[in-house]
């Protein structure tokens, strides 16, 4: 019987060391110079206005939301249906843009076409009827400048073609450049944009997936995932 159950116990753990041997390796996502938001089944955060200290507007995978106690709790405001890709701050006025241009293996995205705008930083939403001039409205996305030093961030993709004749491609952890050079970013991200505040704190908006360093991909929860800020807690160089 003491046989058996040694028996038992052996297979027991060489199944445990089997699964422990197959887990990712997830790479770690904490960092005391960053403060990490999540808006929950939000799957990606596409956009940013405002700033975390007041209140922080956000558009993820298809909506928008607001939070007004540093991302404790956040308030869906909008269901856009779709991606809001950059969001257009003029004054008291943001505008809700969509994606109309540029290819993301070139890192030349940009935002346009206003669809809706908010006078309060998305509690709520009217729809912009000036057609000629929502055309005009242009935002380059994973392209911002600190107001201070006039010092420039920008997305650099990381993409790859999945073969030579599709238009199909996978990512890699996106990297921030900081004027040209590689800026010390302490996470794995897909990384859909970036956004300073007026006090030159720095905001990633990111994908909820979860970087799988051996597999070189990024592991999706489905409709669990959710959308990820990343803010810098000073102001950056």
């Amino acid at each position: 019987m003491k046989k058996l159950i040694l028996i038992i116990t052996a297979i027991s753990f060489i199944i445990t060391s089997c699964k422990k041997d197959k887990s990712p390796v997830i790479t770690n996502q904490e960092d005391p110079n960053w403060i990490k938001l999540e808006i929950p089944h939000g799957n990606a955060a596409y956009a940013i206005a405002g700033n975390i200290d007041d209140t922080l507007l956000v558009t993820t995978y298809t909506k928008a939301y607001f939070t007004t106690d540093k991302g404790k709790t956040w308030q869906e405001s909008k269901n856009f249906n779709g991606p809001i890709q950059g969001l257009y701050t003029n004054k008291d006025t943001v505008m809700s843009l969509l994606l109309t241009g540029g290819l993301e293996l070139e890192g030349t995205l940009k935002a346009s076409v206003a669809q809706f705008y908010t006078l309060d930083m998305g509690k709520t939403w009217n729809r912009y009827l000036n057609y000629q001039r929502a055309q005009q409205i242009i935002k380059p996305i994973g392209v911002v400048q600190s107001a201070q030093n006039k010092v420039t961030y920008e997305l650099k993709y990381n993409t790859k073609p999945v073969s030579a004749n599709s238009n199909a491609y996978t990512h890699g952890p996106t990297t921030i450049l900081r004027d040209g050079n590689t800026f010390d970013f302490p996470f794995k991200l897909r990384i859909e944009n970036l956004y300073i505040d007026s006090n030159d704190r720095l905001y990633v908006a990111a994908s909820g997936g979860v970087y799988d360093k051996e597999k070189d991909m990024f592991i999706f929860n489905e409709s669990n995932t959710p959308a990820v800020i990343y803010v810098s807690r000073k102001a950056l160089p």
